[in-house]
């Protein structure tokens, strides 16, 4: 759970929301992660956070996008 912190502090929380926000709206145009999705009740190692966010157990689904992911390791 990202929670905000005024100042300086608040810097690096505002980068990983952005980051967030950014992974979840590349799964929401990505045909391979909606067939994961729509087939939720046969995929036992996937699931939806509250964020519906796609995650196979503890690592996060990021879409094949160079420019997402060339982001997200910046």
């Amino acid at each position: 759970n990202i929670q905000y912190h005024p100042g300086k502090a608040n810097v690096v929380a505002d980068a990983l929301s952005r980051k967030s926000g950014m992974i979840a709206e590349a799964q929401k145009g990505d045909n391979e992660i909606w067939t994961i999705v729509e087939n939720l009740d046969e995929q036992t190692e996937f699931r939806l956070d509250e964020d519906d966010v796609l995650w196979q157990g503890t690592r996060l689904c990021v879409p094949n996008d160079a420019s997402l992911r060339e982001a997200l390791l910046t």
